[in-house]
């Protein structure tokens, strides 16, 4: 550009067009700008391989990018969704062909390579993210636009189990090379292209009319997963688009279904014509042309069913959302309002606490059941001969020290002594705060763990049952707290102490004082025993 002088003040002035003259300043150039990024991933890995660990010029990563996307979108959708080893493995027998002198483990870790790069696994698969500039303002001013998108997301299939690779619409319009489109007229226009290609007999280039076909299935397909993906997930969320124009999208998405399962099967009956011909690379391009509009069709008539079951899906999560609770409004920091206080604690209350915490995260815990096969080992096992020589002489010498009790007699102690101090017929919340605020044990976690034995043994009175050797709870242990005839019973009024939920028992020394007990209840920690009775 000429730039002319200016012997006044010896500066030069430009002729730079105006923001008028410039497509650089019309609207749409940044979404042409930021189609263009959507292959700079591609672009990255391929100048990246040169600093890798084999030799320059052997792999093309840029082709092996694309034929990873095919691969993926080829089955995207379907019961068989790509995983990563499969297309791992696909992508090394590309490698291997490009380069057979090499070795079969450096095949697969450029396979390795390009599926990564385009996972984006460098950054732990964020999105890829570009800046560009944008000077659309009217006064034509810079500002800067950030984009960003992902090519490849791994996403879990929760009927097979496992990890598959999905591919995105960018990457769909990456590898179809188009800007954004409507995508069911860009179907139709592709599939009048199609029949007209393989009216003329350029049976080349109705081959890529027909990937390009499938590629627009799979984006048509993308879009609708997404709504009912949003509308499973927050209804809220697209609350509007419900009540707007998806109904009207789901009859015209119909409509267009109808007429491409049509198109599709008048354009396999044309190409199945040209099975017959006697040029072998006419027969084999319209063979690849047929299987790529079966895949078509039989997309078409899967996204059919997700087309006429997306009105229920929304009833559906209608009723089910609007009677779920709803979430919590406040996280805590974890660092700062968990952890740390925690870490200010002395270790007796610090125990107490995370004990709590994992007793309240674990959940209950099952029963333990038997293993049937375990059993049949032991009936079938053979009998061992008896030893003779053994001395019997000495049976009650133990081996050993004996097993420690699993509760404590300390805690046993306290909890006879709370008991006897509130008295029966009483609560079982009396007897839980007579634990929780005595001054004997000192300990509080031993507190704590008195007052747990009271309620088990509470529950254990209010329905016996047989448990494993070697459980706490048992009827001796029952009887040495509360009596050996206690019973408990219950009339349905809840336990209303934080930290402990279920009924609050009534307890007596016996089943026949139970009908007529009906003791106060307590509610607070801080009221005692004697107080509340």
């Amino acid at each position: 550009m000429d730039i002319p002088f200016d012997e006044a003040d010896g500066r030069g002035t430009s002729s730079m067009p105006g923001p008028g003259d410039l497509s650089v300043f019309d609207r749409t150039f940044p979404a042409r700008v930021a189609v263009l990024m959507r292959s700079r991933p591609i672009a990255e890995a391929a100048a990246g391989a040169v600093r890798q660990d084999w030799p320059d010029d052997t792999y093309d990563v840029a082709t092996f990018a694309l034929a990873a996307i095919d691969l993926v979108i080829a089955q995207q959708g379907f019961e068989d969704e790509a995983t990563y080893q499969a297309v791992t493995e696909g992508l090394a027998t590309l490698a291997r062909r490009a380069a057979s002198g090499r070795p079969p483990d450096e095949h697969l870790k450029v396979a390795r390579y390009t599926l990564d790069a385009l996972l984006n696994r460098a950054q732990r698969e964020a999105p890829f993210t570009y800046r560009i500039s944008d000077y659309t303002s009217e006064d034509g001013a810079h500002r800067q636009r950030q984009v960003q998108f992902r090519l490849l997301i791994e996403r879990e299939d929760p009927v097979r189990g496992e990890v598959v690779l999905n591919a995105t619409r960018d990457a769909i319009n990456a590898l179809i090379g188009g800007l954004e489109f409507d995508v069911e007229d860009e179907q139709v226009a592709n599939e009048l292209m199609l029949e007209r290609q393989l009216a003329k007999g350029a049976f080349a280039a109705a081959e890529r009319a027909a990937v390009r076909a499938r590629l627009l299935s799979v984006s048509l397909a993308d879009d609708l997963n997404r709504l009912i993906k949003d509308t499973r997930r927050d209804l809220r969320s697209v609350m509007d688009q419900w009540a707007n124009d998806i109904p009207a999208r789901l009859d015209t998405a119909r409509e267009h279904i109808a007429g491409r399962l049509e198109s599709e099967h008048r354009l396999l009956l044309k190409v199945r014509e040209s099975l017959d011909a006697e040029d072998e690379q006419v027969t084999a391009a319209a063979a690849r042309i047929a299987g790529i509009l079966t895949e078509c069709a039989r997309r078409h008539e899967a996204l059919h069913r997700q087309v006429i079951t997306a009105r229920s899906i929304f009833l559906d999560e209608q009723d089910r959302q609007a009677f779920r609770p709803p979430s919590l409004g406040y996280l805590p920091d974890l660092g700062q309002e968990v952890l740390t206080p925690l870490l200010g604690l002395d270790t007796d209350t610090a125990l107490l606490v995370v004990d709590r915490w994992l007793s309240d995260i674990t959940g209950p815990r099952p029963p333990k059941l038997p293993r049937l096969y375990r059993l049949i080992d032991d009936l079938w096992a053979a009998r061992g001969a008896l030893d003779d020589t053994r001395d019997l002489g000495d049976t009650d010498e133990e081996i050993g020290d004996a097993d420690p009790p699993t509760i404590p007699p300390e805690v046993i102690t306290a909890a006879q002594r709370v008991v006897t101090r509130t008295g029966m017929p009483t609560r079982l919340s009396a007897l839980l705060v007579g634990a929780l605020t005595s001054e004997e044990p000192a300990n509080p976690w031993q507190r704590q763990q008195t007052a747990e034995i009271l309620a088990l043994t509470a529950l254990w009175c209010y329905a016996p049952e047989d448990l494993e050797p070697g459980q706490p709870v048992s009827a001796d242990l029952a009887a040495q707290i509360l009596g050996p005839r206690a019973a408990a019973g219950t009339d349905g009024l809840p336990l209303r102490l934080v930290g402990w939920d279920g009924d609050d028992l009534i307890i007596a020394a016996h089943p026949d004082g139970l009908e007529t007990a009906d003791p106060a209840p307590v509610t607070s920690p801080h009221r005692s025993a004697q107080e509340s009775a």
